[in-house]
């Protein structure tokens, strides 16, 4: 048998190892207080079904060079660069989109470009991006996954303002035609 505050312990962990959970898989208030005492907070994001995430107070902190090292889910360069694009497109006010297709994403790289972006952002569509809990799969298209929708502050200023660069480019109104 589990002591209640044991449980608490192992669904934070159960949390950490899997990105996000179901909140009726979480006893919310006890992982709430667990989580604040290292500087974490539980985010409830909504969805088809709502999710858990346990996302960072503030800002998150940056990766330390001594040990301990925590590991770190890190994205390849061309992971982010996907990522960047998808967020762009999601983010875009002119073309108000809740999810964006595989074929949208490459449109976008190769007007942006003036080259496939078939080899990379493909593993990075179906794999990278989905693992991170950065996009989900809603039928047929991408949709943000709970780790973009439980971004802090600092991280969206950030993807915004690449967002806001990429609408900028001369070939994004071409885009949106797409």
């Amino acid at each position: 048998m589990v002591a209640h505050k044991d449980a608490a312990a192992l669904a934070l962990a159960r949390l950490r190892r899997n990105g996000s959970l179901p909140p009726a898989d979480l006893p919310v208030a006890e992982a709430e207080e667990r989580a604040g005492q290292s500087g974490r907070q539980i985010i409830l994001v909504s969805g088809d079904p709502p999710l858990a995430v346990l996302g960072w107070r503030g800002t998150e902190p940056t990766a330390s060079p001594h040990p301990p090292r925590l590991a770190r889910r890190a994205l390849r360069s061309r992971a982010t660069k996907t990522l960047v694009i998808v967020h762009a497109l999601l983010t875009d006010p002119q073309a108000s989109l809740d999810t964006v297709t595989t074929e949208q994403v490459l449109a976008a790289i190769e007007l942006l470009t003036s080259r496939s972006g078939q080899t990379w952002a493909i593993p990075a569509l179906h794999q990278d991006l989905p693992q991170a809990g950065l996009i989900a799969p809603q039928s047929g298209r991408w949709a943000p996954g709970p780790m973009m929708q439980a971004w802090d502050p600092s991280t969206r200023d950030v993807m915004s303002h690449a967002a806001r660069q990429l609408w900028e480019h001369p070939t994004w109104p071409g885009i949106r035609d797409a």
